[in-house]
Formats: structure tokens, C-alpha cells, sequence
């Protein structure tokens, strides 16, 4: 029987080691905070938070590139086809990288995609599945596409520093929102674009604003499976998951921000993602 290797990254949220105990290879992105490099996922998610919240300079970056090529020559060694499903290329080099490895290959895939935390594995379980009753690799492909289009990612920074200091928020909208102290709802968009979609002055407000989103959202696309993702700031949790409570949505999977999301967002910050049932 055919084999199908699925290679992630730390952008799914999970470690080398969960994301090898069910089964997929895995590419660490990469940290700096106050001049020390960590790789997100090998390195204690928390702890890196932690150092994060303290930090004077933090910048991310793709993997080494001595690990890209090693996780997929072992993915060519012990798989007939593999794919890369991670992080869009509008915001890391990775899967460009990756693209022109598996220019030599004839079985090495990336997937394009805009999945956040555990909606990675999701898909990655899902993928197998298809592959197991004999689906071609295109229609794989076809249909994680297609499930990424019908899907949502709304994030929640807490603070606009990481933000500011990682060049994410420039000119204009730096300085109104640093001005008047406005909390912005991103949407990380099918394009691989993140972008600003509503401005709150409260955490009260904003968390509000991404439930009423999340609603409007799941009304649209019907069943749903939702996830959280939260930082290290347990008030905001705590506001966070009260809300969510009172409107009814259960969460699937709950879940800590990945350091090189966190860099960008800050390590208070938040995210809940919504994709279609997967059956």
C-alpha cells in the first residue's frame, strides 16, 4: 500500500514531538528574542512567551535550511508522495523553499492554504483519509484548498508594540490606532495576507466584535468545528473563554500561541479559528 508523508511547521502550534507521535514530519521556524535564536516547537512554547513579554528586540524566520532539506529527503525516503502544508508564503519563505526542492521531484507537494494551529492537523488527518481509499493526489490538493477557502482566522493583539517593532503595522494605521489606543481584529485572509477588518477600544469590545465575526461566519458556511488560541495573559483567557461560554460555541481544541505567531502579535494575545466539519 501507498504511503503519504504530511510535513508541518511550528505555525501549526504543536511541537516536534506531538506532531511526530501522530504521525507527520515536522519544520521548526525560528525565533529571536533579545539576540538568542530558538526554534519555535523544539524550544518550551510558554517559556519563549514568557521571554517575549519581557523582550527589547524579537524578529522570525524561516527554518534552517539544512532542516528543511533534511525532513524532506526523510520524507522521500519513507513515503511514495509527500506535502508540505504550512505556513502561507506571503508571510515566510518556507514554502518557497520547499517549492523549489520539490522542482526535482515528481512526488513532493506544497499546499496552498491559510490553516492556523490545530486546523493543520485537521486537514493533515483528513488528507490521509482521502490518500487511504485511493484518492488522487490532485483531488487531495483540490479539496484542502477548497476547505482553507472556507475558512477563518481571526487573531486579537492585546498590545500594538510586536506589531509596531515587527512592521506589521506602519504609517497611517500606526498612528491613529497608537494614538487614540485602539485594538485591531485581524483576519488572516485565503490569500495569505493578514489584515485589519474592525478597530475597538476595549479588550471587552474587541472580543465581542470577533465572537459576533465567528457567528456570522459559522451561519455561513454551516457545521463548524472552532478552536482557540490563547497567549499567556490570563485575564484575557479567562474574558476570552466567559465569552465564548455565553454564546454557546463549544471549542474544539484550545491550544497555546506558537512563539512565531506570538512574536508578530504578542504573547497576550489571542485567535479563534472556525473550519467546516470535516467528516
Amino acid at each position: 500500500m501507498k504511503k503519504l508523508g504530511i510535513i508541518i511547521d511550528s505555525f501549526s502550534g504543536l511541537t516536534k514531538e506531538e506532531a511526530n507521535q501522530q504521525g507527520f514530519l515536522f519544520l521548526p521556524l525560528q525565533v529571536e528574542i533579545d539576540g538568542v535564536v530558538y526554534e519555535d516547537g523544539i524550544a518550551d512554547h510558554v517559556e519563549i512567551l514568557k521571554k517575549l513579554a519581557t523582550a527589547n528586540s524579537f524578529l522570525s524566520s524561516l527554518p534552517k535550511l539544512e532542516t528543511i532539506e533534511k525532513v524532506l529527503q526523510e520524507a522521500l525516503k519513507d513515503f511514495d508522495d509527500v506535502l508540505y502544508i504550512g505556513l502561507s508564503e506571503n508571510l515566510s519563505s518556507t514554502s518557497k523553499y520547499v517549492k523549489s526542492f520539490a522542482k526535482d521531484y515528481n512526488n513532493v507537494y506544497v499546499v496552498d492554504n491559510h490553516f492556523s494551529g490545530t486546523q493543520f492537523v485537521e486537514v493533515a488527518n483528513h488528507a490521509l483519509k482521502l490518500y487511504q481509499n485511493d484518492t488522487p493526489i490532485a483531488d487531495i490538493i483540490k479539496n484542502i484548498e477548497y476547505i482553507s477557502n472556507q475558512s477563518l482566522t481571526l487573531l486579537v493583539p492585546i498590545k500594538l508594540d510586536y506589531m509596531i517593532k515587527g512592521g506589521r503595522l506602519t504609517g497611517v494605521k500606526k498612528f491613529i490606532m497608537s494614538a487614540i489606543s485602539m485594538i485591531p481584529i485581524l483576519s488572516y485572509l485565503p490569500n495569505g495576507t493578514v489584515s485589519p477588518i474592525a478597530l475597538k477600544r476595549t479588550i471587552n469590545g474587541a472580543i465581542s466584535k470577533t465572537i459576533a465575526k465567528v457567528l456570522e461566519f459559522c451561519d455561513e458556511i454551516g457545521e463548524s468545528t472552532i478552536n482557540l488560541i490563547h497567549g499567556i495573559d490570563e485575564k484575557v483567557n479567562n474574558l476570552v473563554k466567559q465569552a465564548l461560554k455565553q454564546n454557546n460555541i463549544t471549542i474544539q481544541n484550545t491550544s497555546t500561541t506558537s512563539s512565531v505567531v506570538a512574536i508578530h502579535t504578542g504573547p497576550e494575545a489571542f485567535c479563534i479559528n472556525v473550519m467546516p466539519k470535516l467528516k
